[in-house]
Formats: structure tokens, C-alpha cells, sequence
């Protein structure tokens, strides 16, 4: 008996799925991110943070110059023992403007990561909204995807609509 429902039930199975309405979509999500408001305005932000750090950077690039162009037109000119105080200081700078360069760079990557994540997770959160008011069963990055079949719905005008974007 209980083979014959199990039977049974296998069988039915694809008529119910099939009686139920299966949507998937598609949304073109860093599309959508790159036209929200806050982006423009963290990448703003970035552009300016960024630009601290090169001015920085363009001045210390400057003093290595200057100290090493003075070096060069005294070097025949000084004791040993001064010649390679030169050296080490030059090597010094260098170093500092390196060790510059990396920390700039991390900070920036770092502001990044902080000032992206909210925006991200506003634009997941539309895209969930989106998904649950419309019954899906999947939304997928098209970013992601290597074949779209005909069933598979775009939701990228209706995630801009959630978020208020044209």
C-alpha cells in the first residue's frame, strides 16, 4: 500500500509543479548600482580622499628629488662618511614614500569597502523586495549567467523602480 503512494505521489508531483507558475528573472545589478545616488556620492568621496593622499605623495616625491639632485652635484665634493649619511637618508625617504604609498592605498581600499557595502546592501534588499512581491523563485545576476531562456524575466526596471532611479 504505501508503495503504491509513494508511486502515486511521484507521478503527481510534476502535475502540481507544473499547475504552479515558476518565475525566475534576471536583474542587471552593477547597472543598477552604478546609477544609484550613493554611489556617486561615495565615489566622490574616494576621488577626494584619494587626491589628499597624491598631493601628499607629489610632495613627498618632490623632497626626494630636491635632496637627491643636491647629492649628486656634491657628491665628488664630500667625505665618505657623509656621503653615505646621503645614501641612507635618500633610501630612508624612499622608503617612507613607499610605506606612504601602501597605507594610502590600503585606507582608500578600506574607506572603499565601507562606503560600498551600505549601498550594496540597499540594492540586495530591493532586489529581495522584488523578489518576494513577485513570487520568484530565483533572481539572478546577469553578470553571472551564460544562457537566458524565454522564461526568465528581467527585473532590472523593477529594482530601479524599488530604489527610485529612471
Amino acid at each position: 500500500m504505501l508503495k503504491k503512494l509513494l508511486v502515486a505521489a511521484f507521478i503527481a508531483l510534476p502535475l502540481c509543479v507544473s499547475a504552479q507558475e515558476l518565475k525566475f528573472g534576471t536583474v542587471k545589478a552593477q547597472e543598477i548600482f552604478q546609477m544609484m545616488p550613493e554611489t556617486t556620492a561615495a565615489l566622490g568621496a574616494l576621488q577626494e580622499k584619494n587626491k589628499k593622499y597624491e598631493a601628499e605623495l607629489t610632495k613627498m616625491g618632490e623632497e626626494l628629488q630636491k635632496k637627491y639632485a643636491d647629492y649628486i652635484t656634491q657628491r665628488d665634493s664630500l667625505p665618505e662618511n657623509i656621503i653615505a649619511a646621503r645614501e641612507a637618508e635618500l633610501a630612508d625617504l624612499q622608503q617612507r614614500a613607499e610605506t606612504f604609498r601602501q597605507m594610502a592605498a590600503d585606507d582608500v581600499q578600506k574607506e572603499q569597502e565601507k562606503l560600498m557595502a551600505p549601498i550594496n546592501e540597499k540594492l540586495m534588499q530591493a532586489i529581495n523586495e522584488v523578489g518576494t512581491e513577485g513570487n520568484y523563485v530565483y533572481i539572478l545576476d546577469e553578470m553571472q549567467i551564460r544562457f537566458k531562456g524565454s522564461i526568465a524575466e528581467d527585473v532590472t526596471p523593477k529594482v530601479k523602480a524599488k530604489l527610485g532611479i529612471q
